[in-house]
This record gives structure tokens, sequence and C-alpha cells, in this order.
């Protein structure tokens, strides 16, 4: 049992994008994101685990509307409008596909990102749709720092169940 609560919180945590990575402001022209995420996950079981995740990212707008495609073990589609200077809406659906069925199915998240100077926050919801049939709720908050082509980042999930992940990332960002 300890086997299989163990490969399950691996995949749950795999599944959830971690990593924002993106600043408020949507992107002119095209830019390339390279980083990872170390990621702690505690279970209600008391049960908890450190992983390390490669982070992914490809972004192209107009300044105004961004779409992007990241992969942090799946990949995300992304969608990010500006509402105000430094005030974005971002919306994203993360194809989440693993061999356990009960861990599988698409993710729908929504949040904010708001920036002032360097630093940004970016709260959001993720809803998880599994081929199950049944639906999960999460709630992330992201605090990060964007210099030039670094950023840095800190972020907590909190599930329903009791599932708690933080995460730190960074990656360089590239503008092509």
């Amino acid at each position: 049992m300890r086997t299989w609560v163990f490969l399950l919180s691996l995949l749950l945590a795999g599944c959830f994008p971690a990593a924002v990575l993106r600043s408020p402001e949507p992107v002119r022209g095209a830019e390339l994101s390279l980083g990872g995420s170390l990621i702690w996950v505690t279970l209600p079981s008391n049960y908890s685990f450190l992983w390390a995740l490669p982070y992914l990212g490809y972004a192209w707008g107009d300044g105004s509307t961004e779409f992007n495609l990241s992969v942090q073990m799946g990949p995300r589609f992304g969608v990010k409008q500006a509402l105000a200077p430094g005030l974005s809406l971002d919306a994203g659906l993360t194809l989440a596909r693993t061999p356990v069925p009960s861990v599988s199915g698409p993710i729908l998240d929504v949040g904010l990102l708001a920036g002032v100077g360097e630093l940004y926050v970016s709260p959001r919801v993720h809803v998880w749709f599994t081929d199950e049939g049944y639906t999960l709720g999460f709630y992330q908050a992201t605090l990060g720092y964007r210099e030039g082509g670094f950023s840095l980042e800190g972020g907590v999930l909190l599930g329903g169940n009791g599932l708690l992940q933080l995460n730190l990332s960074g990656a360089l960002h590239f503008g092509l």
C-alpha cells in the first residue's frame, strides 16, 4: 500500500503545473524558457518527498495577448491577456497522461499575474477532470522575481484532500 501511495503521489505532483515562470506582461514576439523546479509534496498520510522537474516553455504574442506552451511532466497550452499595465489573466489546459487511469485527465487552470517592478504574484485555481469521472479542485499561490532574462519563484499548491505541494522554480528566458 505504501508503494502505491508513493507512486500515486509522485504522479500527482508531476501532473500539476508547478511553475508559472511567466511575467505579468504578455510577450511581444517569441520567447523560449529553460529551467526547472524543486517540488516538495506532503500527503494526508504523513508521507512526503522531494522531486526535481525540468521546465521548458515557449511563448509568442503581440504585447497584449500571449499564447504559450510549457512542459513540466505534461504539456500545458495557455493564453494570457493583458487587463492593465502589470496585470494579466492567464488560463491553461494541462494534458495529464499517466499509466495510472485515476491520475490522468485534463487540468484547467485560471489565474491572475500581477506585478510591480521585478516582483509578481499569481493566485490561481486548478480544476482536474479525472478520466474516472470525478472533479478535484486545487489552489495555488506563487510569488516571483523576474529581471531581464532570469526568473525565480516560490509557490504553494493546496488540495482539498490535504495535499500540500511547495515548489521553488527558476528559468532563463531567451527572446527569439
